[in-house]
This record gives C-alpha cells, sequence and structure tokens, in this order.
C-alpha cells in the first residue's frame, strides 16, 4: 500500500496528461496539490508543515537556476526574430545549396541545435519546420523532421535542464554533460539518419552517407569535448557552429558550381522583410558569436571565474542554494540582449513587444517546473522517493539499468521538458543506483539523455507541430511516427548503456 501511495504522484501526472488532457502547468499544479494532501494526510510519509514550506520553497529556487537562464533565452529569439535575423539565417543556408538532402542536414545538425542551445523551449522546430515546407517538403515531413532535428535538448537554454539534473542528483554539471554527450553519440547519427530518411527515403541515405555519417561524428565529437574540456553551458553552441561550418565547407568543395553564390551569400546577405534592410550574415551572426566568447572568457580565465562566482552570489545555507548571478549564463544572455538590440538599433515598440510575448512564455514555465521541482523535493522529504527507490531495487537489481531509459523517456514524452523530466525522476533514478550498486552518474547521464531525447515525441510537441504545419487532422499518425522514431532512440540508449555497464568502460 506504501509503495502505491508513493507512486500517486507520478499517477496523477500521467492521468492528467493523458487521460484529461490538461496542459503541464495544470497538470504539475493539481500534481502538487496532490502531493501535499498525502504527506499531511498519510501517516508513512507525515512531514511537517514547516518541512513542507521548506521543501516546495526550495524547488522554487532550484527552477529559478533554469528560469533565470531561460527568460532571456526566450527574449534573445524575439528580439533576433524580429530584426529579420532568423530569416536572413535560414536563407542563407537554403542558398548555399539547392540539394534538398544537403539542406536537412545543415538544419538538422547544424541550425537547429544553435537555436535550441541559446533559446531552448523548442523553438527551434518552430523555426526550422516552416523552413522545410517553404523548401517544398510537405507538412508532414516538414513537422516530422523539425521535430527529429531538436537532438540537442540536453544542452538547450545553455543546457538548464542538464544544470537542474547536476544539481537535483547531486551529480557534478561536467560529469553529467560529458555523460549526457557519451551516450547520445549513437543518438545523434541516428536521429541524422532519420531525418534524412524522411525526407528522401533509403536513396537519399545511400547517396549522402558520406555526409551523414561525417556531420554526425563531428557534432558527437565537438560535444563530447566541449563538454568534457570548455563547458556544459557552451557544448551545444560550440558543437553546431564547428558543425555547421564543417558542412558549408564540405559543400563548398563539393559543389564548385555555387562557390559564387556562397561566398556572395556571406558578404551581402539575407533580406529581411521586416525592416526592409540587407542584412550581413556575419552581422545576424554576430550575438551568437559574442555570447560564445564571453561565457568562454567567464570559464577559462581563472581570475574572471573567480570574481564572477564571488560577487552577486545569492546564498542561502539552510536550503543549500547559491547562484552566482553574473557566473550564470543568463546574464551573458542578458548582456547578448543588450548587444543586439544596440547593433540592430532595435526600436522601443519591437522591444516591448518581444518583452511581452517573452513573458507570456516564459511565466507558465516557471510555475509548472517549480510545481515538477517542489513534488520531487517533497517526495524525497517524506521518504517517498525512498520508497519507490527501494522497491525498484528489490525487484529489478543491477537489471535496473534496462529499466532506467524508460523512466527519463516517460518523464520526457510527459512533460515535454528536459528540465520537468530531471526536477520530476532524477532523485529517483539517483537514489535507486544506490540500491542497486549502479554508477551514480552514468545513471544520471541516462536520465538526463533519455529524457531530452524523449521530448520530440511529447504530445504538448506533436499537437505544436501538428499546428504549425497545418495537419491537425494527421496529428496522431504524427504521434505514432515520431513514438517509434523516439523508442528506436531509447533502445540504443539501452544497448550502450549496458555496455558500458559490461565491459565496466565509464568514467
Amino acid at each position: 500500500m506504501n509503495l502505491i501511495i508513493a507512486l500517486l504522484p507520478f499517477i496523477c501526472i500521467f492521468v492528467l496528461l493523458f487521460v484529461f488532457k490538461q496542459t503541464s502547468l495544470r497538470s504539475g499544479l493539481l500534481s502538487y496539490i496532490v502531493t501535499l494532501l498525502i504527506i499531511l494526510v498519510y501517516p508513512s510519509y507525515h512531514i511537517t508543515v514547516e518541512s513542507t514550506l521548506h521543501a516546495s520553497f526550495k524547488g522554487f529556487l532550484i527552477s529559478f537556476v533554469a528560469a533565470y537562464v531561460l527568460f532571456f533565452g526566450i527574449l534573445f529569439f524575439h528580439l533576433i526574430n524580429n530584426t529579420g535575423g532568423i530569416r536572413a539565417i535560414a536563407s542563407f543556408l537554403s542558398e548555399v545549396t539547392t540539394d534538398q538532402i544537403l539542406q536537412v542536414i545543415l538544419l538538422v545538425i547544424g541550425l537547429s541545435p544553435l537555436l535550441e542551445s541559446t533559446s531552448g523551449f523548442g523553438i527551434a522546430f518552430m523555426i526550422v519546420a516552416p523552413i522545410l515546407i517553404a523548401l517544398g517538403f510537405s507538412p508532414m515531413k516538414a513537422a516530422s523532421i523539425g521535430l527529429v532535428s531538436l537532438l540537442a535538448v540536453p544542452w538547450g537554454a545553455l543546457s538548464t535542464g542538464t544544470v537542474i539534473g547536476a544539481q537535483i542528483g547531486g551529480i557534478p554539471l561536467q560529469e553529467l554533460g560529458t555523460g549526457t554527450a557519451i551516450i547520445s553519440i549513437p543518438v545523434f547519427i541516428y536521429f541524422l539518419l532519420i531525418a534524412v530518411y524522411l525526407a528522401g527515403g533509403k536513396d537519399a541515405i545511400k547517396y549522402r552517407w558520406k555526409e551523414i555519417l561525417l556531420l554526425s561524428v563531428i557534432f558527437s565529437i565537438s560535444i563530447f569535448l566541449f563538454n568534457a574540456f570548455v563547458s556544459v553551458e557552451l557544448a551545444g553552441v560550440l558543437s553546431s557552429l564547428v558543425t555547421s561550418s564543417i558542412g558549408l565547407l564540405v559543400i563548398k568543395i563539393k559543389n564548385s558550381s555555387s562557390l559564387k553564390m556562397i561566398n556572395e551569400t556571406v558578404i551581402e546577405t539575407s533580406v529581411s522583410e521586416n525592416n526592409g534592410t540587407n542584412l550581413n550574415i556575419i552581422k545576424v551572426m554576430s550575438p551568437y558569436l559574442i555570447l560564445t566568447l564571453l561565457i568562454f572568457i567567464s570559464r577559462l580565465i581563472p581570475s574572471i571565474k573567480k570574481f564572477l562566482e564571488s560577487h552577486f552570489v545569492i546564498e542561502l545555507p539552510s536550503f543549500s542554494f547559491s547562484l552566482a548571478l553574473l557566473y550564470s549564463p543568463g546574464f551573458w544572455l542578458f548582456i547578448t540582449c543588450l548587444y543586439t538590440i544596440f547593433i540592430f538599433k532595435i526600436s522601443k515598440s519591437i522591444i516591448w513587444s518581444s518583452l511581452k510575448i517573452s513573458i507570456k512564455q516564459w511565466v507558465p514555465f516557471v510555475i509548472s517546473t517549480t510545481a515538477f521541482v517542489a513534488i520531487s523535493q517533497l517526495m524525497t522529504t517524506a521518504n517517498m522517493t525512498f520508497a519507490i527507490a527501494n522497491a525498484a531495487g528489490l525487484i529489478f537489481g543491477s537489471m535496473f539499468i534496462f529499466v532506467s531509459p524508460f523512466i527519463g523517456g516517460i518523464g520526457g514524452f510527459l512533460t515535454g521538458s528536459n528540465t520537468g523530466s530531471n526536477a520530476m525522476f532524477t532523485q529517483l533514478q539517483v537514489e535507486t543506483a544506490k540500491k542497486t550498486g549502479l554508477p551514480l552518474n552514468l545513471i544520471a547521464s541516462i536520465q538526463n539523455t533519455s529524457s531530452s531525447h524523449s521530448t520530440m515525441a511529447s504530445p504538448s510537441r506533436i499537437m505544436l507541430g501538428a499546428s504549425l504545419c497545418g495537419i491537425e487532422s494527421e496529428e496522431n499518425r504524427l504521434l505514432k511516427k515520431m513514438s517509434i522514431i523516439v523508442l528506436g532512440a531509447i533502445l540504443l540508449i539501452i544497448i550502450l548503456s549496458v555496455g558500458f555497464l559490461v565491459f565496466d568502460f565509464w568514467f
């Protein structure tokens, strides 16, 4: 009975999302209320009101770490978009080659990871899918390929979800980021293969297998190296820039007839329909480069890093919470927003409209994420997580390695958010790892990887995709297709994770 009661918050979330078709916001809040009722009424999990308030407020503090970054990430996107910058980048990528398969490869492994890494929130899909339709793909293909392009979710919004996972699981951020990158390597190759298959079938894979292999391997190696030796927060941005650059170079070499067009595009480039002026592609990319440079400097120069980590720090020892406001990627996104406003001479009206829409998108995220994290904290404080982990340990033992990816996958599928999934399940995964003797950082990395890559099949993402591409009547078909694709990714994660465990090949 105790186990069933302990599982009720998760059951409640599932039922609200899928049976009653509620939003993540409502599901999170209602499930939080259910959790409160359990710990206040059920004797085995009863805790004091003071402990309840403490755990709930700690949930808010943990969520604020992600919210601080995400707000400026969303604002940055809208500022760039309202200046015509996104259209300029899209125009540039679509003009460098007339080969649709190469265009898909550049979008999936280049532009989409860049947009997702800086802005998060699935914004990359909202840009890539319309571009694909403009390039001549059917709405169903555009929606499917656009969703598959969300392969950089672990590093979305400068890795906010991964940061949350590291904090909740007590795993060093660098270890979690690097572990996620290692486990994701075959998944990156798989997703790019799927994207090309969706675009042109088996023949497209046969014809472009060299480019697929080259760029997916470059992206994989880059994201591993940047996580391990530079910065987890910057890994997605840097990897996408490296991969995009090499992809463009490959196109130049293979398609010399388009070399003149590419050079002219780089030097002159793309037209902004929004303000009626020509936007130089270097100018458009400069905010991304500035953001990368600023965070790079803040992480790699010891004196600057020490200063940023020790000034303007929010510290609440009683909650084991500390946030260096200047060291956080959120601060550098704020500076980048100011730079973007200045360099593009953005009007007050556009700034105001960008702020309004950013707040409208940001507030539900903060509330729902806080609810999910608070549920996790309350369950841990009331020993509900311990009860579930203990039962899982007894039932599965070391075989839990087969179950862990499905738990992460369910979290990503349910919430449509790596942050939300990590908030719900990281503590459970880590506690179960302790019970079964499995490596904590391996299980935490499995959770982070599987939950991130499952978000592309989330009902909320599918609904958005069907609506954006005008295929509402085919929403179920799209959900089925993406669910099968994600299941393939989960199986790859299981195979790789079991291999690491069997051969004792894990750092």
